[in-house]
């Protein structure tokens, strides 16, 4: 697993009290005349749709070259503020395993889920994160706004809507944090997935939960809503069990049909891409075993 990057607070941020579209500019290695076109542009991004696992499709939106590079200049600055405990995606250096480990051992298992999380965080909450959270000037955090938005939201397909869907809704995310820990249980975010786990999680606390997501402006999805009682569990991507951390059998299914497959394959070329998938599926394996404490 890769290295945590070092962390500054908030107020060390680069951005804390940035005051001038000039230095904004330099800090995202770009121009002022630049950064106004990429704010005030019409439309830079190309839709495009992707199959979930469920079959359903995801729309998605890119951004061209100029503005994902600067997105992702932003994206990489804003995910040194030091993250919460609870919070596992987008952080580097933890993972969809780590998300999972922060509940071994707890009895009562509930899981949530954001519906159309990028979508349903506002313009507004943005600038409110520029502005008001990081005191930028006014100007600084409209110019902010429009390079990172499209249609007034996080586009889903920007490299910086991760890391805003978090830090735009920090006070959410904490105010549901508080929540959880008062009641004894615990809590762990991985993007759009919630997950509080206890030897009992009461239904006060995932009613709250709900209401708080509602008075932000998020909706849960119902069907995606799960309730595990000494038994195990899948939390990303991941199983959960009183013997600790284990692979899904369709991960398993997958790595046999895949090592099966490079044995019948002529191909080199298919072969080495077949050969990089096995050492993925291997590597996400000791990933899981390592820890399994």
């Amino acid at each position: 697993m890769p290295a945590e990057l070092r962390t500054y607070s908030e107020r060390d941020s680069p951005f804390f009290r940035l005051r001038s579209k000039n230095k904004l500019a330099s800090l995202l290695f770009s121009s002022p005349a630049k950064l106004r076109e990429l704010s005030n542009g019409t439309d830079y991004y190309h839709e495009f749709q992707k199959e979930k696992k469920d079959g359903s499709l995801r729309d998605l939106a890119a951004p061209r070259d100029d503005l994902k590079r600067v997105q992702r200049r932003i994206a990489d600055l804003l995910k040194r503020i030091a993250p919460p405990d609870y919070l596992f995606s987008p952080v580097p250096g933890r993972s969809y395993v780590d998300n999972a480990a922060r509940h071994l051992g707890a009895r009562a298992i509930r899981l949530l889920d954001i519906e159309d999380f990028f979508p349903s965080c506002t313009a507004n909450k943005v600038i409110w994160f520029f502005h008001k959270r990081l005191e930028c000037a006014p100007d600084v955090s409209a110019m902010l706004r429009g390079i990172v938005t499209r249609n007034d939201a996080l586009p889903q397909g920007s490299p910086c809507s991760p890391i805003l869907a978090y830090l735009c809704y920090v006070d959410m995310w904490d105010e549901i944090e508080d929540l959880v820990a008062n009641n004894g249980c615990r809590l762990s975010v991985y993007a759009d997935d919630l997950t509080i786990s206890g030897d009992v999680v009461p239904e006060r606390v995932i009613w709250e939960i709900k209401k708080t997501l509602r008075k932000h402006g998020h909706r849960y999805k119902l069907e995606k809503e799960r309730s595990i009682i000494d038994r195990s569990a899948e939390i990303t991507g991941v199983i959960l069990s009183p013997e600790g951390l284990r692979l899904p059998n369709r991960q398993h299914q997958k790595a046999h049909k895949l090592r099966k497959t490079y044995k019948e394959e002529k191909s080199p070329e298919l072969r080495e891409k077949l050969k990089q998938r096995i050492l993925g599926h291997q590597a996400q394996a000791r990933q899981i075993s390592s820890r399994d404490d």
